[in-house]
């Protein structure tokens, strides 16, 4: 019988193996969907490929996509199942998941890379440590930074930021400081300064600033902003003066110091020697001339400016109505709506105008801007507009309405309930403003004394005269105050 010699025009095993893993490892170095790579993981499942793993955790990280739950407990179970654990599929799983969201899972892959005898590198372990802080797990990061050390990571600037990051969270400075000290170059992000700021620490704020190597503009501006805040100018020129690279946030705190101390005249200065203005710095010149009674030189700084936002006009709406000249902030109003300006208002300044209105009794613009205006821009009603209409229709006796705009509050205070109980007793409407006294006490709302001035008129109106003897005496804050008989002692038995 003649032995069965093999086919020279038919590949080998080794060779169908060898080529099968060529063309899939080709495919992966490509970007591809989830989909794909599920694809592929299932060839490398079925032709015992596990080598080829740490590729498939790798691509899904990589992938261009917005990842799913779906995708991230796929991910997950490759991570628990894989046999050939990998120092670099490993660390971008932690970024990856910490990116995500996924600091408890993050950490979790941490702890497998150290059973698995893997040394971990310097960008796995701070993100380790910042998983820690974001879960808020203080004897997770002081074990990570025990481990700091056997891996002769102590100094390395990436995980000392992590650490100074995570002690701070914890409000402990001292070992962040020491974590700072240790640390062999001195460019730690500017959040650490902010927070000893906003813990209150200045010293070690000016400690961290001053032993900073290169300093970067956030780490200026957060100590120029300190100090332009607590008003301590001096401080604030004295670092000003040696920025390297000024940015219109460091001029804009400046003008906003000095305008805070109400020298518009050094605020001045610093606005025209700025650069380039922007929006915040004239808003701020903009209060500052308002809060000093120079409407002129406001308007200056507004005309100045070229192209105009709603801010803006806001702030010059603002500071007319400051200053008792509601006839130029509705024709600066009027101007905001013309064709070649063409800027939606805010509702604050909705509310600002409506409150004009209110004041001049002009419902026919009131109800204009909100049953004409409000709808052909879409504008959404909000609680500060609707207490401005309450008010405007409870002025002008139009309380039907004010009631309607009051029932659609999402918060009411007191002085909308007070504004609505005073329209009420006014227009004949007296058992609405004694609900609305009991619907105020219902909410423990606390009256104040103009609400009960409108109550009172309600109550000697419907007759009620000892209800209306009963609350002068709990308004009265000299009169004795005797516990309530009833929970509503307004009600009619």
């Amino acid at each position: 019988m003649r032995p069965k010699l093999p086919n020279p025009f038919k590949p080998s095993k080794l060779k169908i193996f060898t080529m099968l893993v060529t063309k899939i490892t080709a495919l992966l170095n490509y970007p591809l969907t989830v989909k794909q790579v599920k694809h592929l993981h299932a060839l490398i499942l079925i032709n015992g490929l596990n080598h080829l793993k740490p590729m498939i955790i790798t691509q899904i990280i990589t992938t261009p996509s917005n990842h799913s739950q779906a995708d991230i407990r796929y991910l997950r179970s490759l991570i628990r199942y894989s046999k050939h654990p990998n120092v670099v599929a490993r660390t971008s799983v932690v970024q990856f998941l910490c990116q995500h969201g996924e600091f408890r899972e993050a950490l979790d892959v941490y702890l497998r890379m150290q059973r698995a005898g893997l040394l971990p590198c310097s960008s796995v372990v701070a993100y380790a440590i910042n998983a820690c802080t974001r879960l808020g797990s203080r004897v997770g990061g002081i074990m990570v930074h025990g481990q700091v050390y056997g891996y002769g990571l102590c100094g390395n600037v990436h995980v000392g930021t992590a650490l100074v990051g995570f002690y701070t969270k914890f409000d402990d400075m001292e070992n962040a400081m020491k974590v700072f000290d240790e640390m062999s170059e001195r460019n730690t992000p500017s959040y650490v300064i902010r927070r000893c700021l906003e813990l209150g620490d200045l010293s070690m704020a000016e400690r961290v600033f001053s032993e900073m190597g290169d300093k970067d503009i956030e780490s200026w501006n957060a100590m120029i902003s300190w100090y332009t805040r607590t008003r301590d100018m001096e401080k604030a020129i004295a670092t000003f003066g040696p920025m390297p690279v000024k940015t219109s946030a460091s001029w804009t705190a400046m003008i906003t110091g000095y305008v805070e101390l109400g020298n518009m005249e050094i605020a001045r200065n610093f606005y025209d020697v700025m650069p380039e203005q922007n929006v915040v710095s004239c808003v701020k010149m903009i209060d500052g001339y308002s809060n000093n009674g120079d409407v002129g030189s406001a308007r200056e700084i507004f005309d100045e400016m070229g192209e105009k936002d709603g801010l803006l006009y806001d702030a010059m709406i603002t500071c007319y109505v400051q200053n008792g000249r509601p006839k130029e902030a509705l024709q600066l109003f009027d101007e905001m709506l013309q064709p070649n300006v063409n800027i939606q208002p805010r509702n604050m300044t909705l509310a600002t105008i409506i409150n004009i209105c209110s004041q001049s009794g002009n419902l026919i613009f009131g109800s204009w801007i909100h049953e004409t205006l409000m709808k052909q821009m879409r504008i959404m009603m909000d609680d500060h507009v609707g207490v401005a209409l309450i008010d405007l229709y409870a002025k002008c006796g139009r309380v039907d309405k004010a009631y309607g705009l009051f029932h659609g509050l999402q918060k009411k205070h007191v002085d909308v309930y007070t504004t609505l109980i005073l329209a009420c007793s006014r227009n004949g409407w007296k058992h609405d403003a004694i609900r609305l006294f009991e619907e105020m006490l219902e909410a423990n709302i606390c009256p104040n004394l103009v609400t009960f001035s409108g109550l009172l008129t309600a109550l000697n109106h419907t007759g009620m005269v000892q209800e209306s003897s009963h609350g002068f005496n709990y308004a009265n804050p000299f009169a004795p105050q005797r516990p309530l008989n009833h929970k509503y002692p307004f009600r009619d038995h």
